[in-house]
């Protein structure tokens, strides 16, 4: 007489395979959906203007330029190359070119990094049109290194002069 031995219920599956899968596959899906998102950086360069909070608390005459740089990621730092272009002869030329500089993000959000005391100083005079221009890269916090560049777009009035004797 053969011996049988019978199929164990421990050795059964108690979910069936298809039910398995589709809870890999949802977990995977939620998984993706909380992965960080594809790191996006904006430059923002405002229109060069006159400065009277420079005139009122400093006494100098001075055209400023603001720039910000906006992430959807932390950023460790922004470094910006920037510029106050100028019509002169009816051809765009530099009438000031900054420094490199750096900024980390204020305290307000790890996102966002602020370029609020660059100006040229200036003298009070005819009305001239000024343009503002910015290159450079965002550090983001994992590491990364993103492109930004932007202009202020159209040439606005000022009167004040840059580099005038």
């Amino acid at each position: 007489m053969p011996i049988t031995i019978p199929k164990s219920i421990l050795l059964t599956p108690k979910v069936p395979s298809i039910a398995v899968v589709g809870l890999l596959l949802a977990e995977l899906l939620i998984s993706q959906s909380f992965h960080n998102p594809e790191p996006y950086c904006t430059l923002n360069v405002e229109r060069p203007h006159y400065s009277t909070s420079l005139k009122e608390t400093k006494g100098i005459d001075a055209i400023k330029l603001n720039l910000t740089t906006t992430c959807n990621v932390p950023q460790k730092y922004t470094e910006l190359t920037s510029s106050i272009q100028k019509i002169d002869s009816n051809r765009q030329v530099a009438a000031y070119a900054f420094v490199v500089a750096r900024r980390k993000p204020s305290g307000k959000s790890p996102k966002i990094a602020e370029f609020k005391d660059l100006f040229a100083l200036c003298r009070l005079s005819k009305s001239v049109l000024y343009s503002g221009l910015a290159t450079g890269f965002v550090y983001l916090e994992n590491g990364d290194k993103y492109p930004v560049n932007g202009n202020s777009g159209k040439f606005v009035a000022v009167d004040c002069s840059i580099g005038a004797q």
